[in-house]
């Protein structure tokens, strides 16, 4: 009776349809009052949320009842809970030790499955088993001492717990609202349940407004925490707080702070760039839909927050893993790809794959064919009208030949975060090329694997050094890390040329990344794409010359066959069967070593999603001597010959192919002439 009370007290019995509650409480009729509350819960058409029951019933996959079945037998994340969850239990505890297992399973994502089920069924079993688990995950994790401590972090340093604001957040906008749009009818939820179940938003949306982040963590934490306080807001105009007010200031605020203005989200990296703008896509919509005004920058913000993601997609509709992200694909089932600590993003009630279900949206609010094209994987819509984008601001260029799935791609990036902005899911990685020819990836980003909140430091030291990327490392230095300031990544790439031509397209970028060391080193890096699909990868390495460095490119293979032919030449053969040629030429002397799947030293790995990864070809080319030094990295299908001079002033390159030599010169300006081979 003690809850009911301190719940129903809450209440505004003035919102339209509680004035039958109002009375019964001033009668003290207090359960007759909490089931007026219940029946009104159960049957109001307002406020509006993003979508009605009767809508995830056009979802009609029957997998998902499979997939329901698990989560009924406490099947979750790999792992098998012999009976009831036990929410301090971790299976990773004796090998990477990882916090993100609990923490993904404090995040309820799990629960949607159980919702779509009921949706297509009507089973009341699903019901239950979501109301015993919330029931269960309450008595376990209560609020009130994270509420009135801020002390808790080191008494829960394994396996963490369940109230840090990220969860807190991802939780009611991904699965607590969903759900209980799903299950609100539902005759199995019972009145105490009901009680349990608005108390715990309460307590959600308090602990929200009290433990802002407001840029403290990683930005991403924030875009959830203002969303879900300002959903929870929206949705719960009958008990009296000041979320609305609260939420409405805090996302229309970061809504344009925490975005460029290509609407790129400050982090720089797709997954959490996606966390950001999906967050606060849902909040404006509930706006919307609920006749909530939004500023004017809001909806051209996230507009443009779509288009930066659309722009990036492959040829083979997959991501580029730039910082922390996983490869997600818009064309699987689900483009998620990690086992647990994922993308986490919402619920679309008809769409599993989360960015087509993004695409789709953004289409209905736009209704721009571009956004149609990548929500249907090709079948409708129309293709980007531009090929090519240079992101100056975050530093990120994109190149390709068209938009259809056997065309050629390739980006380079000096991700360049928003000053002030801590580096916790950037990379080490300026500089970094990535090639996708003919519809499959040839040089690739090795992907995050795993976090600092494991015991793998090793294993995440590694994934984020340049030595997972394709670019340059000096001396095991950090690039940008500067003395005495730590988490702020502090690398500035300038763009010398983004263009193309009727012969190539060029992408020229130079970065301040190696200039704080002892003997300053400056790089500059060529990315030229030829006709033919042959790519020259131009490194010039300058500065003053003091003493003699390790100086190492690193090129990080898709899966694939890797094999030497001969000093300074590789032979490549990709997944589907293509092979290609790869020379080096340099200035210098130079030794190349291969590495594959290997632990000690760490190197030729990739990880597609957190927490997995497997072995992929890796090939360094190592110089040991005083700058200048200049390398020449030619890419190029088999069957055409390279060769050619290096020279700091000018290189000179010939790429004999059937019939005809290219003679390429890159100086000052990049000529091509083509010849006849005499017969």
């Amino acid at each position: 009776m003690e809850q009911l009370l301190e719940l129903l007290n809450r209440f505004n019995f003035d919102t339209p349809g509680l004035e039958k509650a109002g009375k019964l409480f001033v009668k003290k009729d207090y359960d007759a009052c909490m089931d007026e509350i219940i029946s009104h819960f159960r049957g109001r058409t307002f406020p509006e949320y993003l979508f009605s029951a009767d809508q995830m019933k056009q979802l009609n996959d029957r997998e998902i009842l499979k997939e329901a079945e698990k989560v009924m037998e406490h099947e979750i994340y790999g792992y098998h809970f012999p009976g009831e969850i036990d929410w301090f239990f971790n299976p990773t505890e004796d090998t990477s030790r990882d916090n993100e297992w609990s923490w993904s399973l404090f995040r309820h994502i799990y629960w949607q499955p159980l919702a779509r089920a009921y949706a297509l069924t009507g089973d009341e079993t699903y019901t239950r088993e979501f109301l015993n688990q919330m029931n269960s995950f309450a008595k376990s994790w209560p609020v009130k001492p994270f509420m009135e401590d801020d002390t808790f972090e080191a008494k829960y340093k394994f396996p963490g717990h369940a109230w840090r604001t990220i969860e807190t957040a991802m939780r009611i906008y991904t699965s607590w609202l969903p759900c209980m749009e799903a299950f609100r009818s539902s005759p199995s939820w019972k009145r105490e349940e009901w009680v349990t179940f608005l108390i715990l938003i309460c307590d959600h949306a308090d602990f929200l407004m009290s433990h802002y982040s407001n840029h403290e963590k990683s930005s991403n934490w924030l875009t959830m925490e203002s969303s879900a306080l300002l959903q929870c807001g929206i949705l719960f105009p009958e008990i009296q707080s000041d979320w609305l007010i609260t939420g409405y200031q805090r996302v229309m605020h970061e809504m344009k702070y925490s975005f460029d203005n290509d609407g790129i989200h400050m982090e720089r990296t797709p997954i959490y760039h996606m966390v950001a703008a999906v967050a606060y896509l849902q909040a404006w919509r509930l706006c919307v839909k609920n006749n909530i005004p939004t500023p004017p920058y809001a909806l051209p913000t996230l507009e443009k927050a779509a288009e930066f993601i659309m722009k990036l997609v492959k040829p083979d509709f997959s991501t580029p893993m730039i910082g922390d992200a996983d490869r997600d694909d818009l064309l699987a089932k689900y483009s998620d790809t990690s086992l647990y600590e994922g993308m986490n993003l919402t619920f679309d009630p008809i769409e599993l794959n989360e960015m087509r279900g993004y695409f789709r949206t953004m289409y209905e609010i736009t209704g721009r064919e571009d956004f149609l094209y990548f929500a249907t994987g090709r079948e409708q819509g129309k293709a980007p009208e531009k090929r090519n984008f240079a992101f100056r601001d975050a530093g990120i260029y994109v190149m390709r030949t068209g938009w259809e799935e056997e065309d050629s791609y390739f980006h380079v990036h000096g991700v360049q975060l928003e000053r002030g902005e801590k580096s916790t899911h950037s990379h080490n990685d300026t500089g970094h090329v990535e090639l996708h020819i003919k519809g499959e990836d040839i040089l690739t980003d090795s992907g995050r694997y795993i976090y600092n909140s494991s015991c793998y430091k090793d294993w995440r030291h590694y994934f984020l050094s340049a030595k997972a990327h394709n670019t340059l490392y000096v001396d095991d230095h950090e690039m940008g890390t500067v003395p005495g300031v730590s988490r702020v990544r502090g690398v500035r790439t300038y763009c010398h040329r983004f263009e193309e031509t009727s012969e190539y397209q060029i992408i020229d970028v130079s970065h301040n990344g190696y200039v704080f060391t002892d003997d300053p080193i400056c790089h500059r890096r060529k990315v030229i794409h030829l006709a033919d699909d042959i790519y020259v990868i131009d490194d010039e390495i300058t500065g003053l010359g003091k003493r003699k460095h390790d100086l190492r490119l690193y090129f990080n293979f898709a899966f694939g066959t890797l094999t030497e032919e001969a000093k300074d030449r590789f032979a490549y053969t990709s997944q589907n069967g293509r092979r290609y040629s790869i020379t080096s030429l340099s200035t210098s002397e130079t030794e190349c070593h291969m590495l594959c799947g290997s632990e000690k030293p760490i190197g030729g790995w990739i990880s597609y999603g957190y927490g997995w990864r497997k072995p992929i070809p890796q090939l360094s080319i190592r110089a040991d001597g005083p700058v200048p030094i200049r390398f020449l990295t030619v890419i190029a299908p088999k069957g055409i010959s390279v060769s050619g001079k290096v020279y700091m002033e000018q290189a000179n390159l010939n790429l004999t192919g059937g019939t005809v030599i290219n003679q390429v010169v890159l100086g000052k300006e990049i000529s091509i002439s083509k010849r006849q081979v005499e017969k």
